[in-house]
Order: structure tokens, then sequence, then C-alpha cells
């Protein structure tokens, strides 16, 4: 018994300590002895700033596609368009004899506000044997040469749904081929 006495004694205690020193910073506080901000207010930090008055205005940067409708032209391509890739790629191995075709490519394609594909061009594109045709020891490497063409031929007949607000220029990297 003495034992849980003598414990809620020490407890009653500590809570009369703590909240005593609760208090007293409350007081400090409210007689501003530790305000900080007006300790920040007295210094010239804001004097010593260097800011470029420019950098406040900014020019119209014209009218933009929302996110929502971004993020739709980004999962049409992924998941309706990205078979034309592989079919355009079918193009040269049929060509070349050669499955070990592979390779990475971006395409950039202008799309209407009816979501019309109106212009494409293909702006990069590493495509080229990987392992050498059946029966042949070197590899040759030879670049694949239907498969750019092909590609802006299909992207020419793509359509968005919802349509861009604004005619809108995306661009879309992508790998193809078996090594990938």
């Amino acid at each position: 018994m003495q034992h849980t006495t003598k414990l809620m004694l020490l407890a009653a205690a500590a809570l009369a300590l703590s909240s005593g020193c609760a208090r007293r910073q409350t007081d400090k506080m409210n007689t501003g002895e530790s305000d900080l901000y007006a300790k920040y207010q007295e210094s010239s930090y804001e004097k010593d700033m260097v800011t470029h008055e420019t950098s406040r205005d900014y020019a119209d940067q014209g009218k933009g596609v929302s996110p929502k409708v971004l993020k739709s032209i980004q999962d049409t391509v992924e998941n309706v368009y990205e078979r034309d890739f592989g079919r355009c790629l079918q193009k040269d191995m049929e060509e070349y004899e050669n499955r070990w075709i592979a390779g990475t490519f971006s395409i950039e394609f202008t799309i209407d506000t009816t979501g019309k594909v109106i212009q494409a061009r293909i702006t990069q594109e590493d495509i080229k044997e990987r392992k050498p045709p059946k029966g042949k020891k070197e590899n040759q490497a030879r670049a694949a040469k239907l498969f750019g063409p092909c590609v802006v031929d299909s992207a020419g007949k793509w359509e968005f749904d919802p349509p861009p607000e604004v005619e809108y220029v995306y661009t879309y990297s992508g790998k193809v081929g078996e090594q990938f």
C-alpha cells in the first residue's frame, strides 16, 4: 500500500511541476522575452535578400492541355497504338529474315482539337539487328529501314478521345524488339 501511495504522490508532484513550467514558458512568450519573430523582424535578412524583379511576372505561356487529357493520350498510345510499333518492326524482320532486330525510337506527332493526328515524324531511331541472322556468323547490324516510315504512316490514322483543348504536339519514346 505504501508503495502505491508513494507512486501517486510522486506522479502528483511531477504533474504540478510540469504545469508550472508550462505556465512560466507561456508567460515568457506573452511578455516577448523569447519572441523569435520580433528578433527576425529586427534583422536585416529581408534587406540583404537578392531577388530579381522580372522573375515575379510571367509571360503568357499560351493554352495548354489538361493533365487528364495528357494522361489519356499517353494511355492510348501505350495500350492501343503500341501494337503498330510491333507490326512495323515485323516488316523489317521479314525483310532481313532475322527476328533479332530491336532498339529505341521517338515519334513526335501533332493532335488537332478533333483528336486526329495531323502530322507525325520520327525524331530518334536506333533500331538494328542485334544478332546475326540464321546461318550467318557475323552480325551485320543493319539498321531498320521500314520501321520509321511505317510508324509515321500508322500514326497518321490515330485518333484520341478526349481530344486536346488546343492543337498539341506529343512525343512518345519507346522500345521495340525481343531483346527489350
